[in-house]
């Protein structure tokens, strides 16, 4: 099992200085105690925090301050974009890196995103598959030439090249069947979103796996990142308590949105029955309590790996150094003790 951090960057208070920067210090104790990867996510025009929205420029920040932590895109919304711009960031971020860059990719949902990009919300997918399928080429193969519709080039050679051969791993980011295919048809692995609860995540999963055995890719190398809000503190309650406020601030976000549903599939709406649904989903509690919230992940869902968004808006940066430095003395070690 590996662990992730997970950023969106947000501030109620308009500090976004203060949180990318104490972002930095939160990674350099996570790379410290062993942590694996760091990655940023992207929303355009969050009125009330102002959630990042350039989430290479992020990533490219923090690949300067960490030595050995890949550093990727959970997700860039690539409808939004020219592949070769993508590409090309990508690219100079694998050599800044050294080779630790993972490009994580999405389709996007909100439509007002769509309409300030001018992008067709209807044509969404069709111009991401195009686009994702020119990312790949563009990064592996020299004088690319494709007739479009939406991206036509002609002779197109990407330079400089990225640093890992072929290229940086390419993760899609999927939530319904058809996008879980896909990922599977397309990427190097499957992102899933941080609030799907674990019934619908495992018939996602076999959906993912059927495909790949379409597609002839062998599933037993493929990595299972799987994100999750997480607070851990040293005592169960206290940790509730400590984070309940600013992790519920973001999930307004998305019943806003619509983007949280049931163990059936169906949108939940706001009220006490949304929140105790909330809270069974994140990994939250004592370190005891998270050990085995994980476990059931890595034992029911085959995660290979955790990545945690720990950083939410209005909560102090010292008590996210805690549980940082909770997990890294008293969660790592017993999964590094079982791998065993």
């Amino acid at each position: 099992m590996k662990f992730a951090l997970h950023y969106s960057y947000q501030s109620r208070t308009g500090d976004w200085v203060g949180a990318y920067h104490n972002s930095l210090e939160q990674i350099a104790l996570a790379e410290s105690y062993g942590f694996d990867m760091v990655t940023t996510s992207e929303h355009h025009m969050v009125e009330d925090n102002g959630y990042f929205p350039s989430n290479m420029v992020t990533a490219a920040g923090i690949a300067t301050r960490t030595e050995r932590m890949r550093v990727g895109t959970c997700v860039l919304l690539l409808p939004f974009y020219h592949p070769l711009s993508v590409a090309e960031d990508a690219a100079v971020l694998d050599i800044m890196s050294k080779g630790r860059f993972v490009l994580g990719v999405g389709l996007g949902y909100r439509r007002e995103e769509f309409a300030a990009f001018n992008v067709p919300f209807e044509d969404r997918a069709a111009r991401f598959e195009e686009s994702l399928g020119l990312l790949r080429r563009l990064l592996t193969e020299r004088g690319v030439t494709h007739p479009g519709p939406c991206f036509p080039m002609t002779d197109v050679t990407l330079m400089p090249r990225p640093e890992q051969t072929p290229c940086p791993p390419i993760w899609v980011g999927a939530k319904l069947p058809a996008a879980v295919r896909r990922a599977a048809r397309m990427g190097d692995a499957w992102l899933s979103d941080p609030v799907t609860p674990l019934k619908v995540l495992k018939e996602r999963k076999q959906i993912y796996l059927d495909a790949l055995a379409e597609a002839g890719k062998d599933p037993s190398g493929v990595e299972f990142p799987l994100r999750r809000e997480a607070y851990v503190a040293e005592e169960s309650e206290q940790a509730w308590e400590e984070a309940r406020e600013p992790m519920l601030y973001n999930y307004q976000e998305y019943l806003d949105w619509g983007h949280l549903v049931d163990d059936e599939g169906r949108p939940v709406e706001r009220g006490a029955e949304a929140t105790e649904s909330l809270r069974q989903r994140f990994i939250l509690g004592s370190p005891d309590d998270c050990i085995r919230q994980i476990e059931r992940y890595r034992d029911e869902l085959g995660t290979t790996s955790m990545h945690f968004r720990m950083q939410f808006p209005g909560l102090a940066h010292a008590k996210i150094m805690n549980a940082i430095r909770l997990l890294g003395e008293e969660v790592l070690p017993h999964f590094q003790t079982t791998a065993k």
